[in-house]
């Protein structure tokens, strides 16, 4: 039989966007516990904004200026959600080819696959199926996936 903790706690990251956002709250302080962790890796070709949108995640702001990712860079934040604390990680990959063998151990225990390619950027398109299909082969069947067409702001290049 399900207890009521078992029934409030959100299957996987993609549950917790359900409902009334009110229930959502950002912290500012690092928490020895939390009730849940949740592992969120970002993934695709070099040079489409998987560092700013990691940035953003973690500032709120935009950064236009980034240097590229050499390996990952990883962030962690609290959020309160019904009641819980919710430890979010989250891995920003380098989509370098010459790097892709070393992002593999990555994939591994991910809640959530955030797939990301730009819209000015035709072959960042075309890669997505080879991504999908990495993601597919590396992570649980219980990940979720996102896909971000990103750099909406040079919509006038696309």
């Amino acid at each position: 039989m399900e207890t009521q903790e078992e029934k409030n706690k959100p299957n996987n990251i993609a549950d917790i966007n359900k409902g009334d956002n009110d229930e959502i709250e950002i912290l500012i302080a690092d928490y020895s516990k939390h009730d849940y962790c949740y592992k969120i890796i970002i993934v695709g070709n070099s040079g489409v904004g998987k560092t700013s949108i990691s940035y953003r995640i973690k500032t709120g702001e935009f950064n236009a200026v980034s240097q590229p990712t050499l390996g990952f860079d990883y962030l962690s934040f609290y959020i309160k959600y019904k009641n819980k604390i919710l430890k979010l990680e989250v891995w920003d990959t380098c989509g370098q080819e010459a790097y892709r063998s070393l992002i593999k151990s990555f994939f591994a225990n991910s809640s959530l696959a955030i797939i990301v390619y730009a819209i000015d950027d035709l072959n960042s398109f075309n890669s997505i199926e080879e991504w999908v299909r990495q993601c597919k082969n590396e992570c649980s069947p219980e990940t979720k996936f996102f896909l971000i067409g990103n750099k909406a702001d040079l919509d006038e290049d696309k």
